[in-house]
């Protein structure tokens, strides 16, 4: 443990103190989070460290344009510029920046507490979308973007590349007949899935003409916590210019292809953010149409999520029994409903782009 830096981050020396592993990296960027605490104060130690290892698809870059920059999370705390969120969003605070002699880069960020957004309630979510609205709808209603060369760009096409395989397995008719498969997908949904995948340039298009704004491009229930009236957001590794409802479209599914909310209330799941994220654009001056920020969502999970349904088919012809760090059964209770959940959002993506384009 670092206690020059320790000291900096607390201000004062720091007496006594205990170190705990709260997160195990499987991210390329981030080599460990710990943390240190001691009498009546606590804080967490995040350390940076390009090719840190971690899941393939999840490497890390060196150069500011790549989608993984390693040292994204760093500037952005550094610059100022998650700090300066409007509304009742924001980022944890960020204690000290000490880069290391070893290359790495160590973050002391607040420790957050409050009620995680694995707990969290559908009113939670709704209340979070509101906050989300509120940072993102200042961009839309004038605040200038920053210019940062460091910020991500067309991340999601970058993030897609990482994902696009194993799509020719849903034309195989014998992989529908899997029993592992027959038991969760029917047939009939290869069709829907093989033109979600066709039309995934098309959905990244209709992103490409939305409103911009500032997006955390990984917002998940593991990012988000409760804390007073406020919505604190963690992991800023990928922040950087997108669409208005990009992120929004992104925690629906996510909530539950992690095993945080029901599929059975998925639907309504996506009406509370929808409806929140929609407030909190108004609060914040911006004059998106619910249609307008429904596209936005819609179109980022048609487009994103194109690989979870051969991922499913990857996993039975594999005969993996784990799948998403469970048993591949208990998996598939979750992620089935989800797959029929995204076929219908997409179709609800085209009925609103057919809708915008006259």
């Amino acid at each position: 443990m670092a206690e020059g830096e320790l000291r900096q981050a607390l201000g004062r020396a720091p007496g006594t103190y205990t170190v705990d592993s709260v997160h195990v990296p499987v991210a390329g960027a981030s080599a460990g989070v710990w943390r240190v605490a001691g009498d009546g104060w606590s804080v967490v130690l995040k350390l940076l460290r390009h090719g840190a290892g971690g899941h393939e698809n999840w490497q890390s870059g060196d150069a500011e344009d790549h989608w993984y920059y390693w040292r994204r999370e760093a500037l952005a705390y550094e610059s100022g510029l998650v700090a300066s969120l409007a509304g009742q969003a924001r980022a944890a605070r960020c204690l000290h920046v000490a880069d290391r002699l070893d290359g790495s880069v160590a973050l002391w960020l607040e420790d957050v507490g409050g009620e995680p957004g694995q707990t969290w309630s559908l009113g939670h979510y709704r209340r979070a979308a509101r906050h989300l609205g509120q940072a993102q709808g200042e961009f839309a209603a004038g605040r200038p973007l920053p210019p940062y060369n460091w910020l991500s760009h067309d991340w999601l096409r970058a993030y897609l590349r990482q994902r696009d395989s194993d799509h020719s397995l849903i034309d195989d008719p014998a992989v529908w007949e899997l029993p592992r498969v027959k038991a969760w997908l029917a047939p009939s949904i290869a069709g829907p899935l093989r033109e979600m995948r066709a039309d995934q340039h098309r959905f990244l298009a209709a992103l490409d003409g939305l409103p911009r704004t500032l997006c955390h491009l990984d917002l998940h229930p593991a990012n988000l916590f409760a804390v007073g009236g406020e919505t604190v957001v963690i992991d800023w590794s990928f922040v950087g210019t997108g669409a208005l409802g990009e992120d929004a479209g992104n925690l629906v599914p996510d909530a539950v292809l992690d095993f945080h909310v029901d599929p059975e209330h998925l639907d309504a799941l996506f009406e509370a953010v929808l409806t929140g994220y929609v407030e909190g654009l108004a609060d914040a001056g911006s004059r998106t149409s619910p249609d307008l920020a429904r596209l936005g969502m819609t179109a980022a999970m048609a487009a994103k999520y194109a690989w979870i349904g051969p991922a499913v088919l990857r996993a039975a012809v594999k005969e993996k029994e784990m799948l998403n760090r469970r048993p591949f059964d208990d998996t598939l209770q979750w992620w089935a409903p989800t797959v029929e959940f995204l076929l219908r959002q997409t179709s609800r993506a085209r009925d609103l782009l057919r809708r915008a384009n006259g």
